[in-house]
């Protein structure tokens, strides 16, 4: 079989595709073995590269179906033993879907736990159906977890989506090991939608995706706290924030949790604190009127203070 004819690449001169050197010019056109190899390495490399960085992050997803704790009609005698039945029997209650624990920790220590819900609806002030809801997730691993996205669906008992709400708020952005941390709606994104119809019972289901956290968590000091019944309803926190640290920040979440005589979380609310600057300290003024109604002054116990930089993670 007569060899197959190329041209050579430095004076373009046919030659057989075998010839080391080119006749006419005496221009290599053969490529040596250890560039061949060195250039299989590099790709190897490359490839390892990208593998480590695109896969090196661990995530999670998935739901938890929560039922409503009470009819809303019988809301007000029954809260408090309710309360107390659901923190104690939320296994049985709360059907728990796809990845809702990840208790089996990886080899970088990235775990969690679904360790309390709530879901519950009544009639407001203003003659709407309000519902307000929370999934409580604690950091069980050994490293930061990053509260990445949730939605509410609202099913009926048949599992058929009554509504969907993607404004759900977050405390905090990064969870360290061993903290908690929440989904929950407010600020006015809690009212059943007129049409929905409720005979068929409903269902909260938060669906939730965690990650690996990129950053460390930055806490601020928090002082001058005070807490009290506002005229214009709900309950009202105030207080002072401190930087600390040497670094300013644009953008400082300051969350409040409310607990009730039995330790469980009966409502959070939120606000944000501008350009908080190294060495500043600012006050702030939150208000559950713009949270849930379900938040009583009478019921709170105790509540807590978290002052966080903000943090998004691409």
């Amino acid at each position: 079989m007569a060899d197959k004819m190329i041209k050579c690449k430095h004076c373009g001169e046919e030659i057989a595709k075998s010839a080391k050197t080119c006749p006419k010019c005496g221009g290599k056109n053969k490529k040596p073995f250890y560039k061949k190899l060195w250039f299989w390495l590099i790709v190897i490399v490359i490839i390892g590269i990208a593998g480590s960085s695109s896969g090196g992050k661990k995530s999670d997803s998935g739901k938890v179906k929560v039922t409503a704790e009470k009819d809303k009609k019988d809301k007000d005698n029954n809260k408090k033993s309710d309360k107390k039945d659901d923190s104690e029997d939320t296994g049985s209650d709360d059907d728990v879907d796809d990845a809702d624990d990840a208790d089996d920790a990886d080899d970088d220590g990235f775990a969690y736990e679904i360790t309390d819900t709530n879901f519950e609806y009544y009639t407001n002030s203003i003659g709407n159906i309000e519902y307000y809801g929370y999934v409580e997730i604690t950091n069980t691993g050994s490293t930061n977890i990053y509260m990445d996205e949730c939605t509410f669906d609202i099913e009926d008992n048949d599992g058929h989506l009554l509504q969907s709400d993607d404004y759900i708020s977050k405390t905090v952005d990064i969870l360290a090991p061993g903290e908690v941390g929440y989904f929950f709606n407010s600020l006015g994104s809690s009212n059943f939608d007129d049409d929905v119809d409720l005979s068929n019972g409903v269902k909260l289901v938060p669906n939730y995706k965690l990650e690996e956290a990129n950053d460390d968590v930055v806490d601020y000091v928090v002082s001058d706290t005070d807490i009290k019944e506002n005229k214009y309803g709900g309950v009202k926190v105030t207080g002072r924030v401190e930087n600390t640290t040497d670094e300013d920040d644009s953008l400082v979440q300051v969350s409040i949790i409310f607990y009730d005589k039995n330790d469980k979380v009966i409502g959070i609310d939120f606000t944000y604190i501008d350009e908080l600057d190294a060495g500043s300290k600012q006050s702030f003024d939150t208000s559950t009127r713009f949270a849930s109604e379900s938040i009583k002054f009478k019921d709170i116990k105790d509540y807590k203070v978290i002052a966080r930089k903000s943090y998004y993670q691409f």
